[in-house]
């Protein structure tokens, strides 16, 4: 299945734009997926508070290709070498395994990744390095669940592993989540600095409407381990 792009998104989720929110068009009814999650079993948004909060870089690091530069105020270490891509995502008690391929961010959004594979953000740091790494899935398909459609349910604790293209893994565990309604997505929580490695997963949830989409979207947090 090829990439959709832009708003051509078929029960998916990749409704997040740097800076602000945006509802994309799901033209087909989904299947019921593997896995419900109360609502109410999702911690609320009030967590990002206590979980997204990071000191901020003291030594901001600026992005160039594969190399990190420390930017002003950092005295010794000029630059690092940066992590590479990530390549593979493992949450094996959620039975997640995948592919991760980059996303970019459009006029309107982020393009989503093919049902069956994860997306990274690209414009954001990557996996293993400091900052907040962005990882998108589908949480259902026309056809059946997605591969995010266990993630709702993953508990604080739950470990995550990525595995970048040049072999080295960068491990997490989840440390919160919380559902919110797509037009309140909390944009400062999600893109930003941290002064260490924190990934963000990112699907749909809540009522979904024909012609619109899933209503709201489902944030998990996890810190490099």
């Amino acid at each position: 299945m090829r990439r959709r792009r832009g708003t051509a998104l078929a029960a998916a989720c990749g409704s997040l734009i740097a800076g602000a929110a945006a509802y994309f068009a799901l033209p087909e009814q989904p299947l019921q997926p593997a896995i419900v999650v109360p609502r109410a079993e999702l911690e609320p948004a009030s967590v990002l508070a206590d979980v997204a909060a990071e000191p901020p870089i003291l030594r901001p690091i600026v992005m160039r290709g594969d190399r990190a530069e420390l930017g002003a105020g950092s005295a010794g270490v000029a630059e690092q070498l940066r992590p590479a891509r990530p390549a593979w995502l493992s949450i094996p008690a959620v039975s997640i395994e995948a592919p991760i391929d980059p996303v970019s961010g459009t006029a309107t959004g982020i393009d989503v990744p093919a049902v069956g594979r994860a997306g990274w953000y690209d414009a954001g740091p990557r996996p293993g390095e400091p900052g907040r790494s962005v990882i998108i899935g589908h949480f259902d398909a026309s056809n059946g669940p997605g591969l995010f459609a266990l993630l709702p349910a993953a508990a604080n604790g739950t470990d995550i592993s990525i595995r970048d293209q040049a072999g080295a893994t960068h491990r997490f565990e989840i440390v919160g989540k919380a559902e919110m309604e797509k037009s309140k997505f909390p944009t400062g929580a999600v893109y930003g600095g941290a002064d260490r490695p924190v990934l963000i997963l990112v699907t749909c949830g809540g009522p979904y409407t024909p012609g619109v989409g899933y209503r709201d979207n489902v944030l998990v947090y996890a810190r490099a381990v």
